[in-house]
């Protein structure tokens, strides 16, 4: 049965028709897109009607940078420390969540949540001494608020084979107590991996469980289309149970992780083995034609692990986690392949290291290649914009914090620069660092971002068709046209015609995924179906 939605305001995102007001459906494609009138004379006897009561229509929102499993497991398995709490408050968090982590064949069960942010720990700093006394016969790890680090607690330590005589590994570093040279239990980067190979899968249904509730958050807040920015070997199998169980109403590009255990959430060996074997997890709602790589940290305190560019224009190479010997190589390996590769860069040193690689792969393997992406675009050295455009490098912005003062990155994010050198760029919540995915407060700071501001209808461009092209489905979604996936939200107002300092608060009303209504906010009644004639 086909499915008018008419009497509505519906941007398409698509110039030569920009405005309509009614769509219709079939078998979750849209076959008709125009004036009410339109689509009454197109739809069937029996067609299901939806009145849209003027509301605001759009396509569904494409996010350009989340983690499905981390965020589900986050904030739906783990204990979740309190903002701003200190260390009492962090062991009250996470007794009284009654949570379970998981456990090995030994009989020991973990403890894993987060996220902490170091100051608020006090005088004391981060130490695993509080959590040795709170639990000194179970298994701890606790990220920070930036997941590149971490603290364990002695047991976890001693699970993973870690000792005070332990060396620092390459792109990493273990925290130690000034005057006794012994471990706090802090680890920075890479020198988490041993700890992480220690700590056991959740079951196959926790993880499935996780994906299926972000997903439904993902519906809430109008995103219909994801690039999943760490995809393990243990996301993947959730996803290919749930889509072939009928259950994922999401499109997902699934950024392959190499090269970190950490995010990877398996040895390096194995996931080199995800990647060959890519094809296996491929399904209807899920490409696995896509890499991450982590070419340096993160840019936030204390650690500040970002590669920056020195004094003379120089990379620092301290910050580097890649040696570029083998990112050249993977990389034009990568391109050949026809696999794009989405690049975490978190500074200035980063970003050009990116950029002067790629250019490098252009000229072995051609310009035709895949787009590639450099990932939380919001360090760029100003002679670098103009590179972008050249070597058909993807600005994908992220997290999407640059409108939260507490974070003071109203000097960075230059949306106007980068769209001026003619690039193209998208916009990731990074869910996992936010507290959801919502980007509609990211979209208002996208238009009052000082000299770098841009226009309503280029930003919705961002996160829709533009995210769209850079997963190679804009043929197939990004806008509302005929033949194209039915994938469109309704919005409690007119983002248009409100004023700047509303459009932050928007909510989606109504979520359709290839046709079908996947999320009804609790204002909405669902209408009866009627059948009416073609002239209704």
């Amino acid at each position: 049965m086909d499915t008018a939605y008419v009497n509505g305001k519906i941007y398409t995102v698509n110039s030569k028709q920009p405005w309509a007001e009614a769509i219709l459906v079939q078998t979750g494609v849209i076959t008709a897109i125009g004036t009410d009138d339109d689509v009454r004379q197109r739809m069937s006897k029996d067609a299901h009607l939806v009145d849209l009561e003027g509301r605001m229509v759009m396509p569904g929102i494409h996010d350009a940078h989340l983690h499905l499993l981390f965020s589900g497991l986050k904030f739906k398995f783990e204990p979740h420390l309190s903002p701003g709490g200190g260390q009492q408050q962090a062991i009250e968090d996470i007794k009284s969540c009654n949570c379970s982590g998981p456990g090995d064949g030994a009989g020991n069960t973990w403890v894993l949540g987060g996220d902490f942010f170091p100051p608020d720990f006090g005088p004391e700093g981060v130490n695993k001494d509080f959590l040795d006394e709170a639990f000194p016969d179970q298994p701890v790890f606790l990220y920070d608020y930036t997941i590149h680090h971490g603290l364990a607690n002695s047991k976890a330590l001693e699970l993973a084979g870690i000792t005070d005589d332990v060396v620092d590994p390459p792109g990493g570093r273990y925290i130690r107590d000034e005057a006794t040279g012994s471990l706090t239990g802090e680890m920075v980067e890479h020198a988490r991996w041993p700890v992480l190979r220690s700590i056991p899968d959740y079951t196959t249904a926790i993880n499935a469980e996780a994906i299926a509730w972000a997903v439904s958050v993902c519906h809430k807040y109008g995103i219909t289309s994801v690039q999943e920015a760490s995809a393990s070997p243990q996301a993947l199998k959730a996803f290919k149970d749930l889509d072939t169980a009928g259950a994922l109403n999401i499109h997902i590009a699934a950024h392959l992780v190499w090269r970190d255990e950490g995010f990877g959430m398996a040895k390096l060996e194995d996931l080199e083995s995800m990647i060959q074997n890519r094809a296996e997890w491929a399904t209807k709602h899920v490409d696995t034609n896509f890499i991450k790589v982590w070419l340096d940290g993160a840019p936030l305190p204390p650690h500040f692990t970002q590669a920056d560019l020195t004094e003379d224009g120089t990379v620092d190479e301290s910050s580097i986690l890649v040696p570029q010997e083998e990112f050249l190589t993977r990389l034009t390996e990568f391109d050949a392949a026809g696999l794009t590769v989405k690049i975490h860069c978190a500074g200035e040193g980063s970003t050009r290291r990116a950029l002067d690689t790629i250019a490098s792969v252009r000229q072995t393997n051609g310009p035709e290649g895949p787009r590639h992406e450099i990932a939380h675009a919001g360090f760029i050295e100003a002679n670098d914009y103009g590179r972008l455009e050249k070597n058909n490098v993807v600005a994908e912005m992220s997290p999407a914090i640059w409108h939260v003062p507490e974070y003071g990155l109203m000097d960075y994010y230059h949306f106007n620069s980068v769209l001026k050198h003619q690039a193209h760029m998208t916009v990731g919540s990074d869910w996992i660092i936010t507290p959801d995915p919502n980007l509609f407060p990211a979209l208002q700071g996208m238009l009052q971002h000082g000299s770098e501001s841009i226009d309503l209808d280029t930003a919705i461009e961002a996160m829709t068709i533009s995210g769209a092209r850079a997963v190679n489905q804009e043929k197939h979604r990004g806008s509302l046209e005929t033949g194209k996936s039915a994938d469109f939200i309704v919005l409690d107002r007119d983002i248009f015609a409100v004023d700047a300092d509303e459009i932050g608060a928007t909510q989606v009303l109504r979520t359709v995924f290839e046709g079908e209504t996947v999320f009804l906010h609790e204002r909405l009644e669902e209408q009866p179906r009627a059948t009416v004639g073609r002239t209704a």
